[in-house]
């Protein structure tokens, strides 16, 4: 399926491993050119390498921390580089785990810019072009916590839900513009990151990480974990032509996991 985006240029955010990766990937796969963002440098010349020979496309990167470096200094490369960007992954990394009565204000305070802030600013900075284009694509990708409070997962439940309303808000000033701005809420999808809070939880609570495992499939109907390719893929139409009538939603790939009907 052509999904009509050959051409457009993408950031993506979180690009050095896991979904942010897969990402990357069905985008190139689809002509897209990419400009990869992550802290692990070594993993993104990697992945840059990997996807301008197997795709062709134009494909740069820049190792940075969001919570410790400004948008304005990203917004820089992009200009020095000639990027117009048509298409931004908004990814952040997971905080740390702990529940709601261990979490202090201070460390929600702390988690604030690398979580929602500094995808806030990116996000209205590269709105502006994208408008004046009349054509752009923002996706964030949250969590089910959002929908079904994840346990011992209390920050990340909490400055999620905050960035999602905010893009919903977002969402009806520029859709005139021919700006979508959605989230993908993954599941239980297999990547490092569930594969280290499996172990963490296997840790903390004395049983081996298989039995996790098991534990956590069992409250899913489809009895598996994600892939990331499948959750990519929902990712890369979200982001296509064909996706222009879809905005300010939240869409879940998450096997069923999450209970309610709305």
């Amino acid at each position: 399926m052509d999904l009509g985006i050959a051409g457009k240029s993408a950031l993506v955010f979180g690009a050095s491993r896991g979904i942010g990766q897969g990402i990357a990937q069905a985008l190139a796969a689809e002509g897209v050119n990419v400009f990869l963002v992550a802290r692990n440098a070594e993993a993104l010349a990697s992945n840059a390498a990997q996807l301008s020979r197997e795709f062709g496309v134009r494909v740069e990167w820049l190792a940075m921390d969001v919570y410790a470096q400004p948008v304005a200094h990203l917004l820089a490369q992009l200009t020095q580089q000639n990027w117009d960007i048509d298409i931004l992954v908004n990814i952040s990394g997971g905080p740390q785990i702990g529940s709601a009565s261990d979490s202090g204000a201070e460390q929600y305070q702390t988690q604030f810019q690398g979580m929602v802030g500094f995808f806030i600013e990116i996000s209205r900075q590269l709105a502006q072009p994208m408008a004046t284009r009349k054509w752009g694509r923002i996706l964030t990708v949250g969590s089910s916590g959002v929908c079904q409070p994840i346990k011992d997962l209390a920050i990340s439940n909490t400055l999620r839900s905050a960035l999602i309303a905010w893009n919903k808000t977002f969402s009806d000033e520029v859709a005139a513009s021919g700006i979508t701005i959605n989230t993908l809420l993954p599941g239980r999808i297999q990547t490092e990151r569930v594969n280290e809070i499996d172990q963490a939880r296997a840790a903390r609570t004395g049983v081996s990480q298989a039995q996790i495992v098991a534990q956590s499939t069992a409250t899913i109907p489809a009895r598996r974990y994600g892939c990331v390719t499948e959750f990519s893929a929902t990712a890369a139409f979200l982001c296509s032509q064909g996706a222009a009538y879809i905005t300010g939603s939240c869409i879940r790939v998450d096997g069923g996991l999450i209970r309610s009907t709305y």
